[in-house]
C-alpha cells in the first residue's frame, strides 16, 4: 500500500470515528452542533394538547447565545422533533425575531429546523413549529428570551 492509500484509508477511519461520537450526543449537545460556538440557554417545548388536559411533546425548540466584546450578542435557535419522530421526515419551523430583525427557516426535514440568528436587540422571539404526517402543525411561541 502506497503513502497516499494508507493516508486516505487513515483519514477515512477517523472520519468514521467522528461520525459516529457525534451520533452519540445526546440533549443539548446533540441540538448544538447548528449552533456551535454559541452558548446554550435553554429550550422549550412543542406540545400537542390532548383531551383531559394531557400533553403529548412533538419537538423541542433550543436556543443559544453568544457574546461578543464589541458587537451585538446573537442569538440562535433550532427545531428538533422528539425522539420518537427523529429520522423521519416531518414538518419543522424555527424563526426569531428582534428590532434587528428576523431570520425564519422551515420545511420537510428529518433531524432539525435551522440554525436561525439575530443580533439580540430589545425583545427577542422565538417562534417553533413542528408537523406531523397527520398534517396538523403544533407551534410554540416564546418572547424575551
Amino acid at each position: 500500500m502506497n503513502f497516499r492509500t494508507k493516508t486516505a484509508a487513515a483519514l477515512a477511519a477517523v472520519g468514521i470515528a467522528a461520525g459516529a461520537l457525534m451520533s452519540m450526543a445526546s440533549g443539548a449537545d446533540a441540538a448544538s452542533a447548528p449552533c456551535s460556538g454559541y452558548t446554550y440557554r435553554s429550550k422549550a417545548a412543542v406540545n400537542v394538547p390532548l383531551v383531559g388536559g394531557t400533553r403529548v411533546t412533538v419537538g423541542y425548540t433550543y436556543w443559544y447565545q453568544k457574546s461578543y466584546a464589541h458587537s451585538p450578542t446573537r442569538m440562535c435557535a433550532v427545531t428538533r422533533p422528539a425522539s420518537a419522530y427523529a429520522g423521519k421526515t416531518n414538518w419543522l419551523y424555527v424563526a426569531l425575531e428582534s428590532n434587528a430583525g428576523i431570520d425564519r427557516d422551515g420545511g420537510n426535514y428529518r433531524y432539525y429546523a435551522g440554525p436561525v440568528t439575530v443580533a439580540r436587540s430589545g425583545r427577542v422571539s422565538l417562534y417553533a413549529e413542528v408537523g406531523l404526517k397527520t398534517g396538523k402543525k403544533y407551534s410554540a411561541t416564546l418572547d424575551s428570551i
